[in-house]
């Protein structure tokens, strides 16, 4: 977790560094929420490690940014059953 006083220098998804403040709560000081410009993943700071720490997150959902212009905007739908 980090602290709502501290921006993410780095993506947990993407590893890119384009990290913005997405919004806080209403409570003071309670969460902010931080949202990655590149692969459009967002966290808040109340979320554990695995899901907010690079190094912690797991790899099979991590995405290489010089992919993502390559990505479907949607996914394919499969033909119905008959």
């Amino acid at each position: 977790m980090t602290t709502s006083e501290e921006l993410p220098t780095i993506c947990p998804r993407c590893d890119d560094h384009d990290i913005r403040v997405l919004t806080v709560s209403p409570v003071p000081g309670a969460w902010t929420m931080f949202s990655c410009h590149t692969c459009f993943y967002s966290w808040r700071t109340t979320e554990p490690s695995y899901a907010t720490d690079p190094a912690t997150y797991p790899a099979v959902f991590k995405i290489d940014p010089k992919t993502i212009p390559d990505m479907p905007l949607f996914p394919s739908v499969p033909d119905p059953r008959k």
